[in-house]
């Protein structure tokens, strides 16, 4: 192992994958979904966006938080569902990152610890999928957020 001080004296150590003393090389990844305005959530299952970023076949989630920006609202009582879709559009888990976060956890400034059954790192699937947010009941009125996912590929 190769190992120098920086210029402000910390340790610097190669490769990384080798480094003792409590230094990690994390297999972590996450993917950021934005929900930028909860007006344009669907009530199904639609084809990703190009730009969307897939978590790979094989991959395990181990864990998932929706992160609410601006106040979701609704002419009813809406609920969310975060899932995975496949490239197509079709629902791999409609709810597997969670299902029907209620409206009064879709606070501005509130973070919600995703529990859906995908989440956990239990589960894996064939094909790559994409994460994918939909509305139950009534649709949102407002609301912003953001929703991590964190995953280890098997």
């Amino acid at each position: 192992m190769t190992t120098w001080d920086n210029y402000d004296g910390l340790k610097v150590r190669f490769p990384v994958a080798a480094a003792v003393d409590g230094q990690v090389n994390s297999a972590e990844k996450t993917i950021r979904y934005h929900i930028a305005d909860a007006t344009a959530v669907p009530s199904a299952d639609a084809v990703p966006d190009e730009n969307q970023i897939a978590i790979p076949a094989g991959a395990f989630i181990t864990r998932a938080y929706l992160v609410v920006k601006t106040a979701f609202t609704s002419g009813g009582s809406a609920t969310l569902d975060i899932g995975l879709v496949n490239a197509a559009g079709t629902a791999v888990d409609h709810d597997g990152i969670d299902a029907a976060v209620a409206l009064a956890a879709l606070a501005a400034n509130k973070a919600v610890v995703a529990d859906g059954a995908s989440v956990g790192g239990t589960v894996t699937y064939s094909s790559d999928t994409y994460v994918q947010a939909t509305y139950n009941t009534a649709a949102f009125t407002a609301g912003a957020a953001y929703v991590d996912v964190v995953y280890i590929e098997g």
